[in-house]
């Protein structure tokens, strides 16, 4: 079977979004219809595992900048569909969060540190979702910039190969 790395890197970031999209969730379900919308979840979280088992069985186990994207994606997404569960079950935790677009805009105002203000956590359950995620920022944040570094000083300062160490 050929490899199809760039398969893999349109499928994935496509199936979290439409599984974030359409899970039904609470009184409004899914978009589509719940049965449908839980068969495209079902779907995207099988599709979403085949592109992880194949980046693992790939000869190449390096972290590559597409996997903190996409890890990224993953990150954001899940909060998002938190926030919006949160809203749906509790109406109280959130000012100015009824979509979940406006879930999906609210995580990434919160990762990127922006906050215009227009959604806020109102309720202690909210705040405490928040909390985490700006605390997994602060490390996910320096888990990047200490990837980039390892590379900048790998580059600088290449391995020996192990042939050249064999005198003969």
């Amino acid at each position: 079977m050929r490899s199809r790395p760039w398969l893999n890197r349109l499928l994935m970031p496509v199936a979290v979004l439409l599984f974030y999209f359409l899970v039904p969730v609470g009184r409004g379900g899914a978009p589509v219809g719940d049965v449908v919308g839980l068969l495209i979840a079902v779907l995207c979280v099988g599709a979403v595992g085949f592109v992880v088992a194949s980046e693992v069985r790939r000869a190449e186990r390096r972290l590559r900048p597409i996997h903190l994207l996409l890890g990224l994606e993953l990150v954001l997404t899940g909060f998002a569909l938190g926030y919006y569960v949160l809203a749906v079950a509790r109406p109280g935790e959130f000012v100015g969060l009824s979509t979940r677009l406006d879930a999906l805009y609210f995580s990434l105002t919160t990762m990127s540190t922006v906050g215009y203000g227009d959604i806020s956590a109102s309720g202690q359950i909210g705040r405490l979702v928040v909390a985490i995620q700006l605390a997994f920022n602060l490390v996910f944040v320096a888990a990047v910039v200490g990837l980039f570094q390892d590379g900048l000083r790998a580059r600088s300062h290449p391995k020996p190969s192990s042939d050249s160490d064999v005198q003969g």
